[in-house]
C-alpha cells in the first residue's frame, strides 16, 4: 500500500499542471455559484421579520415564501441558472477525466509531454459513457433510501433524535457509492488503457483490501487537512480565514489526483501480473 501511495504522489508532482487546472476550475465554480446564492439569499434574508416582531410576521413571511416558490418567474430564474449550472459541471467532468487518465497512461509509458487538452479529445467518449452509468448507480438507491429517510428528517424539525433514525441509510448510500465510484475507476482505466474495461473491475474486486487501503489512507488525509483549515480559519477570522478557506481547494485538487494517481499505479501494478 506504502508503495503505491508513493508512486501515486511521483505522478502527481509529475503532473502537477493538472492540479492548477483542476484549482482553477473548482475556484471558477465556486466564485459564480457564490455569487448566484449571494444575489438570491441575501436579499432574502433582509426581508426576515426582526425577533421582536410578532409571530404573525414571520408566518406571513414563510407563507409569502411558499408563494413566491411557485409562481415568481425570478424564483424560477435562479433555479433555472442553478440547474444550469449543475449540467454544465456534469459535462466537464467527463471531459477533465479524460485528460487526466490520458495524462496517466501517456506519463506510464514514458511520454516526454502528455497532453491533457488531448486526452480531452481522445477519451471523452468512453468516459462519458462510464460517468454517465455512474450517475445511474448513485441515483439508483434513492428510490429505496429516500422514502425511509424523509419521515426521520421531517421529523428533527421537532425531534433532532429522529436523525439518527437517518444515518445508517446514509451510511449505506455513502459507502455503496464509494464502492461504485472506485470500481468504475479501474474500469476506466481498462477502457482508457487499450485493454478491456472487464479487467479493471476484475482487478479493482481481486485486489479489495489494496484498494480500500489506498482510498481510505488519502481519505483520512483529507479529513485531517480539512479539520485543521477549518480549525486555524475559525481562530483567526477575516482575510487570512478567507485565504486559508480558498487555499484548501488547491490541497483537495491535490489529494484527488494524487488518489487517482495512487489507484493507477496499483491498476498497472496488478494488471501486469495478472
Amino acid at each position: 500500500m506504502n508503495r503505491h501511495v508513493k508512486e501515486g504522489w511521483h505522478l502527481t508532482v509529475k503532473q502537477f499542471y493538472i492540479v492548477i487546472i483542476l484549482f482553477l476550475y473548482q475556484l471558477l465554480c465556486g466564485v459564480l455559484l457564490y455569487r448566484l446564492v449571494q444575489s438570491a439569499v441575501i436579499p432574502i434574508l433582509l426581508r426576515y421579520p426582526d425577533p421582536q416582531q410578532s409571530e404573525l410576521s414571520q408566518v406571513l413571511y414563510w407563507m409569502e415564501g411558499q408563494i413566491q416558490l411557485m409562481e415568481s418567474r425570478e424564483v424560477h430564474l435562479y433555479l433555472w441558472a442553478l440547474a444550469g449550472f449543475g449540467l454544465f459541471r456534469i459535462l466537464l467532468t467527463p471531459l477533465i477525466r479524460s485528460g487526466i487518465y490520458y495524462s496517466l497512461h501517456e506519463r506510464n509509458e514514458e511520454q516526454s509531454r502528455p497532453s491533457f487538452i488531448q486526452g480531452m479529445f481522445k477519451l471523452w467518449k468512453p468516459v462519458t459513457l462510464y460517468y454517465t452509468i455512474e450517475l445511474l448507480l448513485l441515483a439508483l438507491p434513492a428510490y429505496w433510501v429516500v422514502p425511509k429517510m424523509v419521515p426521520g428528517v421531517i421529523g428533527s424539525i421537532q425531534d433532532p433524535a429522529q436523525l439518527l433514525h437517518v444515518i445508517p441509510y446514509m451510511l449505506g448510500w455513502l459507502i455503496y457509492g464509494f464502492l461504485v465510484k472506485e470500481m468504475l475507476l479501474f474500469m476506466q482505466f481498462g477502457a482508457t488503457g487499450g485493454s478491456r474495461a472487464v479487467e479493471g473491475l476484475w482487478i479493482s474486486v481481486r485486489h479489495i483490501l489494496p484498494l480500500l487501503a489506498v482510498a481510505l489512507t488519502l481519505g483520512l488525509f483529507n479529513v485531517i487537512c480539512f479539520g485543521l483549515f477549518s480549525a486555524v480559519s475559525m481562530i483567526w477570522t477575516g482575510l487570512l480565514a478567507l485565504l486559508l478557506q480558498q487555499s484548501y481547494h488547491l490541497v483537495r485538487c491535490i489529494l484527488r489526483l494524487w488518489n487517482i494517481s495512487a489507484q493507477f499505479h496499483l491498476y498497472r501494478s496488478y494488471i501486469r501480473k495478472d
